[in-house]
């Protein structure tokens, strides 16, 4: 039974090659399989592994004409984010008093 680590070494050197990320999900599969604190720490990392970003994805941020009143985020996977702004002051609506 492999460790994964021969594969995980070929894939380095040719990250891009599908055949070789295979065999290293192969190898990581069967020790999962036969080993079962293996496979917790192999869930445990792929859940955190599931919440980070690679970069990979194009993000094209434009604002451009009209009036724009309050905030404006541009960027790409925001999480947690939360603004709160008073309504905007009309000639038919008096100025908010605190």
């Amino acid at each position: 039974m492999s460790s994964g680590e021969a594969e995980l070494v070929r894939l380095e050197h040719a990250p891009a090659d599908p055949a070789r990320a295979q065999a290293l999900s192969t190898a990581l599969a069967v020790r999962a399989a036969v080993d079962a604190d293996f496979q917790v720490g192999l869930q445990r990392w792929h859940e955190q592994a599931k919440l980070v970003r690679t970069g990979d994805g194009e993000v094209h941020n434009e604002i451009s004409g009209g009036t724009f009143h309050g905030p404006a985020v541009q960027g790409r996977d925001f999480s947690g984010v939360s603004f709160t702004t008073p309504p905007p002051i009309t000639p038919s609506s008096p100025p908010a008093k605190d």
